[in-house]
């Protein structure tokens, strides 16, 4: 696979005793052992703040690679494989990317539970936020966050087209998911990291459309870091004493 590809490359060029270490396997990631999480350098890839852009629809929480980096809150530094290297270089082993299947029934991603944070600083202060107070329901004005979303590690499927292996994530540039993209069997998932309860990117879908809160993000391009946190425990619970709006 790809992302074993990667992960053995870094831990070639890394010395054992690097690794009780904070280490920095790719450009715009940082994989802290110690912590139980890794870090990824991106920025606002929306204005949400502008009369101009009233309704900014989010489908993703995190893209790579500026595919998605319309309907996405942060765009990242770093490509979706390394992502994965960079979760594998933390001992995690990725589960199975959500989907729905050709029949429409939804399937949840599974995977090693994480918890997802932003870090950014307004005003000379860092703040650390839950992506998902960020985002609402465009009828309702219902927080994501209160749907306690919850975070896992699929892995993303991976296709052959001709001679060419492709990681969907890539691709597809969608990292952190909030709608989940994959449709087939076993095996067609997208999402690095899924969120469940799967939820459709479709309008007609019955799903709730989500957008930016208004007023809430900072403006595009501040620089914001995507802090993954592996969790022993369920991830539909993470800790919420992070800054809320």
């Amino acid at each position: 696979m790809i992302t074993r590809r990667l992960f053995a490359a870094a831990m070639v060029s890394l010395p054992w005793a690097a690794l009780s270490q904070p280490l920095e396997p790719f450009p715009g990631i940082t994989v802290d052992r110690e912590a139980n999480r890794i870090e990824l350098t991106g920025r606002i890839a929306v204005e949400a703040n502008s009369p101009e852009t009233p309704e900014v629809v989010i489908e993703v929480i995190a893209e790579a690679g500026g595919v998605r980096d319309h309907e996405a809150i942060v765009t990242l530094d770093a490509g979706a494989r390394q992502v994965h290297a960079a979760l594998l270089l933390l001992g995690l082993e990725p589960g199975a990317p959500g989907r729905f299947s050709l029949d429409g029934e939804r399937i949840d991603p599974t995977g090693p539970p994480l918890t997802v944070e932003l870090r950014y600083t307004a005003d000379d202060e860092e703040h650390t936020i839950d992506p998902a107070a960020w985002i609402v329901d465009r009828e309702t004005g219902e927080s994501l966050a209160d749907r306690s979303p919850r975070f896992v590690f699929g892995g993303s499927a991976e296709r052959v087209f001709g001679a060419e292996t492709v990681y969907m994530a890539e691709a597809e540039g969608a990292v952190v998911g909030l709608s989940t993209f994959g449709v087939g069997e076993p095996g067609s998932g997208i999402e690095t990291v899924g969120m469940a309860p799967v939820m459709s990117p479709d309008s007609g879908s019955g799903d709730p459309i989500w957008i930016a809160r208004p007023g809430a993000l900072p403006p595009a391009d501040t620089p914001v870091t995507v802090v993954l946190t592996a969790t022993d425990g369920d991830a539909a619970s993470p800790d919420r004493r992070s800054d809320r709006p």
